[in-house]
C-alpha cells in the first residue's frame, strides 16, 4: 500500500513529528494564511486529523481519513459481508454449544469437548475480525 502523507505535507512536518511540533506548525501556518484562504481550510482539516491521537493513528495505518474509510466501506464486497455474517452466526451457535459443554463438565463429562469448542469459536471469531479489515 502506498503511504498517503498529504496531511503531513500540508502542515509541513515530518510523519514522526510530535504533537507539539504539529501544533507549532499549525500556528505558524495560521499566521501566514487568512481564514478566508482555501488553503487555510485544508490546513485546519489536516490539523484536526493529526492533532487527534485516534484519527492520526487511523490515518497513519490506512493512509486515509475517516470520511474516505466510510465511503469505501459503503461499497464493500457483498461476498465478504455475507461470509462475515455466516461466520458470526456460526460463532453464536458455537457459543451456545460451548455453554452447554461447560455445564456438562460439572456433571462428570470430559472437559476435552469444552476446550475444543472454545478453540473453534476463537478461530471463527478471529477469522471474522480479519474479514473486517478487508474494505
Amino acid at each position: 500500500m502506498v503511504k498517503d502523507d498529504r496531511l503531513y505535507r500540508l502542515l509541513e512536518v515530518d510523519e514522526s513529528a510530535s504533537d507539539s511540533e504539529i501544533a507549532a506548525a499549525f500556528e505558524r501556518l495560521c499566521a501566514q494564511y487568512p481564514e478566508t484562504d482555501p488553503h487555510r481550510a485544508q490546513i485546519d482539516y489536516a490539523y484536526s486529523v493529526l492533532s487527534d491521537i485516534s484519527k492520526r493513528a487511523e490515518y497513519d495505518i490506512t493512509g486515509k481519513t475517516g470520511k474516505k474509510i466510510k465511503r469505501s466501506r459503503a461499497g464493500s464486497n457483498r461476498n465478504i459481508d455475507k461470509a462475515r455474517s455466516i461466520l458470526n452466526t456460526v460463532f453464536l451457535l458455537g457459543a451456545a454449544v460451548t455453554a452447554v459443554l461447560f455445564l456438562l463438565q460439572f456433571s462428570g463429562y470430559s472437559t476435552t469437548p469444552f476446550y475444543w469448542a472454545c478453540g473453534i469459536s476463537l478461530v471463527i471469531k478471529l477469522t471474522e475480525y480479519i474479514l473486517r479489515l478487508i474494505p
